[in-house]
């Protein structure tokens, strides 16, 4: 099993254990779906995390989790098998919608719920997240024949999010 795959498959294991209730690849690694990969540093992954009693989120059971296993913390990234992966909790309704539209998609026979790309674009379109990367990652997922158009088209209006 590739390094990919194996990070990949610890989210299956998080998710089966109850650490994160439902996730999705989100990011520049989600683009190895649906059009051509970029590079990148990490694996972003939006997450639902298991409800808590108070309004403060933590991501502490997700270290402990990773410690356990012997998954190395560096910075907000737990490391496997080499690759870091930043868990991020779903943060307004479009991350949450992103990750219940997610499909499950194969990689190297791992399952896997990666994020739609219209979803991409809307998350790389969003005024907090906007940077000339985001914006030219937008537009390059934009020509991929994967994207559902009206999709898109209400999601942008539905957000009031602008190219």
């Amino acid at each position: 099993m590739d390094s990919f795959a194996a990070a990949l498959d610890a989210l299956n294991q998080m998710k089966a254990g109850g650490v994160v209730r439902d996730y999705a690849v989100a990011g520049a690694m989600a683009l190895v779906f649906w059009a051509e990969p970029i590079p990148t540093y990490d694996l972003d992954v939006l997450v639902w995390l298991p409800e808590a009693p108070g309004p403060i989120i933590s991501l502490a059971p997700v270290y402990a989790w990773a410690l356990e296993r012997g998954y190395a913390a560096e910075a907000e990234h737990i490391v496997v098998a080499g690759v870091p992966v930043q868990l991020l909790p779903a943060h307004d309704p479009l991350a949450d919608e992103a990750i219940a539209t997610a499909m499950t998609l194969d990689y190297a026979g791992v399952p896997v719920r990666v994020v739609r790309p219209e979803y991409l674009i809307a998350l790389y379109l969003e005024p907090s997240a906007r940077t000339r990367r985001r914006q030219e990652r937008a537009a390059l997922l934009a020509e991929s024949p994967a994207v559902e158009r009206d999709r898109l088209t209400d999601l942008l209006a539905r957000y009031n999010l602008e190219w």
